[in-house]
């Protein structure tokens, strides 16, 4: 007959929490600006171009918010700022019209910073893709921004 011996499992168990999603509590500018400092701050020079992106539907708007920044100890910055079109990889298109850039132009002193909006207002009947396009920005600093809208499929 065989032999069993019934010893005790000794464990300690380990707390189990569940992980909610947290909300976001911070604005993504403050986080662009965090960035951006840090990067600053270990005198790695940003490389371009610069790419900004967010999902939109068709019929809506979409928001991508940049920030400035006049570097302390320099000059003042101004810049304006021109949407081009939005295009897609069919060649479809998203006409600059759609695109507004508030404020349109910005005059920053040292050490102030500012946040600019870029929004595109979506036809009801645009195409879904990758829309890809420039804000150029003139003045002080003579660059351009590429930004991304992806449109998604219709909403249901």
């Amino acid at each position: 007959m065989p032999y069993f011996e019934r010893k005790p499992y000794v464990s300690t168990p380990l707390p189990v929490s569940p992980i909610a999603p947290q909300p976001d509590a911070q604005p993504i500018s403050d986080i662009a600006r965090r960035v951006l400092g840090a990067e600053r701050d270990t005198q790695q020079p940003l490389e371009g171009p610069f790419a900004c992106r967010k999902t939109c539907h068709p019929g809506g708007t979409a928001t991508i918010l940049l920030s400035f920044d006049a570097p302390n100890g320099g000059g003042p910055v101004a810049l304006q700022f021109e949407p081009g079109d939005l295009i897609n990889r069919n060649g479809d298109t998203l006409p600059a019209n759609r695109v507004n850039v508030v404020p349109p132009q910005i005059q920053l002193n040292p050490g102030e910073s500012t946040d600019v909006a870029v929004i595109v207002t979506v036809p009801d009947l645009a195409d879904p893709g990758e829309y890809h396009g420039r804000i150029a920005c003139a003045g002080t600093v003579q660059t351009s921004i590429i930004v991304m809208y992806e449109v998604a499929g219709a909403q249901t």
